[in-house]
């Protein structure tokens, strides 16, 4: 007997797919708003795996993950109706063994999306100026119940089948029982480390086999033992079964049009989010910072990160001191108007205002800019924030 009938017979055995055959060629991702973030990740947040965003309070992982939130409902409508529309064709064809499948399909609707606000922080009118409302998503508060129940309420809604995205904020809220059983002042012994060195095992599997991506949200502690390294609650099984892991941080206050200003700005419009991508698995390591901007009163603004990128990357908008030439994306030639005479718009934000107010022209600058930020080849070194200081690793120091 060779090697492979062992291992087809002990699938067979064990009830579990062929464990050679079900490799995937290519992780699926589910994108965010910000092209910064895409390019940083390669396309988004790997489907089927466990990522952890964790940084300092107000770092903006929270509104990064009602983001990805948003656009998860996006894409897994996108692969029902495919899906759906591929049924329907196969029984149109002849194929009636799909009249079943097509029913429960029908019957499931998309993949469900399911938000664990376990610090009960949830706020639905800033949900909405990311993108979602209410019914988009599932929100579940828990009360005072142990992290062991949660953990498995977790584990059993993944092994349904029906959820593509299960957001838990925070690790370090949950309280195992250990604790709620201890007066203040009495000491547990890593009682949320052994619990999460569990459920990770657990879920490695569990995601894997149920297409259901978790994104665990974490905290950062100061280190009194070297204080140039962060450590993070949870114990270090979560920062080993992660594929992905993101360090957030707040970086510049901005202004109403995106421009930086000083770090001691009493009433900013928004702040400029840095990211730090410390490890990625199932893609290349390349890309290492990034950064979005995050507005008060409108959220996420992707069009600031196309704009910046047509203007200092790809030169797609021409400057010259304060005035601004649109370009043809394909041919670099600038745009006449009706008169023609060129199009040209005086001002950063005159610039926002025309991508608003001429959508097939910001789709084609979008496309042309996605094209090679999801490509191999893209290097936009000079383009990342250059400014950022990161105290974390997680064996050694930070230089600079």
């Amino acid at each position: 007997m060779g090697y492979k009938d062992i291992l087809n017979k002990k699938a067979r055995e064990w009830s579990c797919p062929d464990m050679m055959e079900s490799v995937k060629d290519e992780i699926p991702k589910i994108p965010l708003s910000s092209p910064l973030l895409n390019w940083l990740t390669y396309g988004g947040i790997p489907r089927g795996r466990i990522v952890e965003l964790f940084g300092e309070e107000g770092g903006g992982k929270s509104s990064t993950a009602i983001d990805l939130s948003y656009n998860a409902t996006i894409e897994f409508k996108r692969e029902h109706e495919e899906k759906v529309q591929l049924y329907r064709e196969r029984i149109a064809a002849g194929k009636k063994e799909y009249a079943g499948p097509l029913e429960d399909l029908l019957d499931d609707g998309p993949k469900a999306v399911l938000y664990w606000d376990l610090e009960h922080s949830f706020d639905w009118a800033w949900a909405k100026k990311l993108g979602l409302s209410k019914g988009d998503i599932d929100v579940a508060q828990p009360g005072n119940v142990g992290g062991e129940e949660i953990c498995q309420a977790i584990e059993d809604v993944a092994r349904t089948g029906q959820v593509g995205l299960i957001i838990v904020d925070s690790i370090p809220s949950l309280v195992t029982k250990a604790e709620w059983e201890k007066k203040y002042g009495e000491r547990t012994v890593s009682s949320l480390a052994g619990l999460m060195t569990t459920f990770m095992r657990k879920m490695t599997y569990v995601c894997s086999e149920n297409d259901c991506t978790l994104v665990l949200i974490n905290q950062t502690r100061d280190n009194m033992d070297n204080p140039y390294v962060i450590q993070t609650p949870g114990g270090r099984a979560i920062k080993f079964y992660c594929t992905t892991r993101m360090y957030f941080r707040k970086g510049a206050p901005l202004d109403f049009a995106g421009n930086e200003l000083p770090m001691n700005t009493e009433n900013p419009s928004g702040y400029k989010i840095n990211v730090k991508l410390v490890k990625q698995k199932g893609a290349a390591f390349d890309r290492k910072v990034a950064s979005y901007y995050l507005m008060a009163q409108s959220g996420i603004r992707p069009d600031f990160d196309y704009a910046k990128l047509a203007v200092d990357k790809y030169n797609i908008v021409l400057k010259k001191g304060g005035w601004f030439s649109m370009c043809d994306p394909d041919t670099g030639e600038i745009l006449s108007d009706a008169d023609g005479k060129p199009v040209k718009v005086q001002g950063m934000l005159k610039v926002y205002d025309y991508f608003r107010d001429n959508r097939e022209y910001y789709e084609r600058v979008k496309a042309y800019i996605n094209k090679d930020i999801n490509g191999d080849q893209s290097d936009m070194g000079d383009i990342v924030p250059e400014d950022i200081e990161y105290h974390y690793d997680d064996n050694e120091p930070a230089q600079g």
